[in-house]
């Protein structure tokens, strides 16, 4: 068996700002490295890790770094693990892109997960690279805890499809907060989510307003 924590990044400029980030390297701002610390703290007192991977953005690098700085481990980092590129939007409000490209937002806005970015990637992309990822990492640990840290994409992605919930359906996942841990177990090929979404170990102040949950566990 193979227990992954996966971890999404805390507040950055893009989260707060309300524009798309996608794969800009943002970093994080006083509240995401609060958050990140805090998590930190969480991880250590209720976790034995093995190892520590992120995506290469440093938004994500800097939410585990306070993780991997305590237990002396390396962080390895990925461009597999990387946000949904949304291509030309990147940087831009959603008011900006309704203004630039009408016809292209209204095809997002009616059907989200199966679009696909100008110049970027679909959920069905980002979900094939995630599960990948994940697949390739579950077969070299057995036995292992490994630290995930990631996007809010990347982890509504994988979420979707452990549950066997196609990438075009993606709008029925919520998003996790900022911050937040979800606990995935691999054995025998299957992935079964223990925990998805939970920052009750933030203060009130800094836990996620995206998503639907509160600070506790949605257990599955």
């Amino acid at each position: 068996m193979v227990r992954f924590i996966i971890i999404r990044h805390g507040f950055s400029q893009g989260n707060k700002g309300g524009y798309f980030s996608g794969q800009l390297d943002l970093p994080l701002d006083a509240d995401g490295v609060l958050q990140g610390r805090m998590t930190s703290a969480y991880v250590r007192r209720n976790y034995k890790v093995d190892a520590v991977y992120s995506s290469d953005l440093c938004r994500a690098v800097d939410t585990v770094k306070p993780l991997c700085d305590a237990l002396g481990l390396p962080i390895i980092t990925t461009s597999e693990l990387r946000e949904l590129h949304v291509g030309q939007w990147q940087g831009m409000y959603p008011h900006e892109i309704e203004g630039k490209y009408p016809l292209e937002y209204a095809k997002y806005k009616a059907e989200a997960g199966k679009y696909r970015f100008i110049g970027g990637e679909s959920y069905a992309d980002l979900t094939l690279r995630a599960v990948a990822f994940f697949d390739r990492i579950a077969a070299e640990n057995d036995g292992k805890t490994i630290v995930v840290g990631s996007h809010g994409g990347v982890v509504r992605s994988v979420i979707a499809a452990w549950q066997g919930i196609p990438a075009e359906e993606i709008h029925n996942v919520p998003q996790v907060p900022n911050g937040s841990v979800t606990v995935a177990e691999y054995d025998s090929g299957k992935y079964t989510l223990t925990s998805v979404g939970y920052n009750g170990h933030l203060d009130v102040s800094l836990r996620g307003k995206t998503g639907a949950l509160d600070g506790s566990a949605k257990l599955l």
